[in-house]
């Protein structure tokens, strides 16, 4: 029975964002954290030890004499809003049980001239992954394995295809902290400084989009077209018709409900996308109890990455509410020099600190709020601020303790260090020298 304080947590931080109760997320934080201790020992080591530290962190603030109610309800509500966030969308992996249509995604991806392969897949992982986030790794990842098992593949073949789809589809959501309004990295930033607003950002985003596409194009179209050969299927695939119908629906309906509310489209996404599953799922078992019990066991596949998000999240408010970042702000503010180091800082910063086992996303919130008082010190922060989309993209791909990399490893039965490192070292020896000399044209540029 512990494990409902899974399903339990996320669907009150969900009625919570929908009615903006925060009160209620405060509950949602307890049945989360319930959860957690009562499972502790069935995480693995790595959620483990950043559970300690984050619990360390906690009592350290508690200690410094930080009893403001309003930071621990603030902190209470970002962990369980982000680990909603991984556990909602994630809950897309279902469908991919169900709907025999969405295995068909990867027969008309792999079909086409194959100069396209690699590029197609990769905007359909960005596009989609715009939208559900860690859903669509969950979505593509799951369907996969799935469309594989149709076709006599030696283990080789088999491990080799899904090698070379899974790394296209990370490489991917890379690209979502680039060029997408719907990323945490754009949320953050504009949020923060409302005078670099997507449209801002956009067009020095797509370049970095590029960038990166070109540079893994060669190699992993080799892998995609290997597959292709060894699947031997040249027939249509089919359902494309309804499925591209059912997801324009969907993602109009997320749109309008971000329009109509308060919500921003990853928000509105979080809510429709379980309310939509769950309503399909019920039609089709007739059974509630069958439904809770797959939604409970999708959730509990889910609980490291999940914790992992929720930990850094505790971990970045932590942070925040310590770090002088006053005082440093004014420091770097004295050299225009220290602009482009920062945003070097930024770039190298994000992702040693991913590979040290440290969330993007605590770094992220620490360098954003120290970006902030630059900004109100009259401080031209684009590069920076590109430096930080950028660290942020290459850490999604190489970190081994990263939600998107377990996530492949669950799914691909790797170890995480080898989908970190070994799919993705060359890649991102590559890609670093072409990202920093886009950086210092962008310095040039604003300087």
């Amino acid at each position: 029975m512990s494990k409902l304080l899974l399903p339990l947590g996320v669907g009150l931080e969900l009625i919570a964002l929908a009615g903006q109760w925060q009160q209620l997320s405060w509950f949602a934080a307890a049945a989360l954290a319930g959860y957690f201790l009562l499972h502790f020992t069935r995480l693995l080591p790595y959620p483990r030890m950043l559970g300690l530290l984050t619990l360390g962190m906690l009592l350290a603030l508690a200690v410094l004499g930080q009893s403001d109610p309003a930071l621990w309800g603030r902190l209470a509500g970002s962990a369980a809003y982000y680990t909603s966030f991984l556990g909602a969308l994630g809950l897309m992996q279902l469908l991919a049980r169900h709907l025999p249509h969405l295995r068909e995604m990867h027969k008309a991806l792999l079909a086409g001239p194959a100069l396209w392969l690699y590029p197609r897949y990769v905007l359909t992982a960005g596009s989609i992954g715009s939208i559900l986030n860690f859903g669509m790794m969950s979505l593509l990842c799951g369907t996969l394995s799935q469309h594989l098992q149709q076709y006599a593949l030696d283990d080789a073949q088999r491990r080799a295809g899904m090698r070379a789809v899974m790394v296209t589809t990370l490489r991917g959501f890379a690209l979502v902290p680039l060029i997408a309004p719907t990323s945490i990295t754009i949320a953050m930033i504009s949020r923060e400084m409302p005078e670099l607003s997507w449209a801002v950002m956009f067009p020095y985003g797509l370049v970095a989009t590029v960038l990166l596409v070109v540079v893994g194009w060669r190699r992993e179209t080799r892998g995609l077209l290997a597959l292709r050969e060894s699947i031997g299927d040249n027939s249509r695939a089919t359902g494309m018709g309804q499925l591209l119908l059912g997801s324009l629906l969907g993602l109009a309906a997320i749109g309008v409900l971000a329009w109509l509310t308060v919500l921003t489209p990853s928000q509105a996404a979080m809510i429709l996308v379980p309310l939509g599953i769950i309503a399909y799922l019920l039609w089709r078992e007739r059974s509630p109890r069958e439904v809770l019990n797959q939604v409970t066991d999708n959730l509990v596949s889910m609980h490291n990455e999940m914790f992992i998000f929720g930990c850094a999240a505790l971990m970045g408010g932590v942070l925040g509410a310590i770090a002088p970042l006053e005082e440093l702000a004014a420091w770097l503010a004295q050299e225009p020099k220290y602009n482009m180091l920062l945003a070097v800082a930024s770039l190298f910063g994000i992702i040693l600190l991913a590979m040290a086992g440290v969330a993007p996303i605590v770094s992220l919130s620490l360098l954003v709020g120290l970006l902030a008082e630059l900004a109100r010190l009259g401080v031209p922060i684009m590069t920076p601020a590109l430096g930080l989309m950028c660290g942020f993209s290459i850490a999604m791909i190489f970190s081994p303790f990263g939600p998107s990399t377990l996530i492949l490893a669950r799914f691909s039965g790797e170890k995480p260090l080898r989908v970190a490192f070994g799919w993705n070292g060359r890649f991102v020896i590559s890609a670093l020298p072409l990202l920093l000399l886009l950086l210092f044209v962008v310095h040039w540029l604003h300087a």
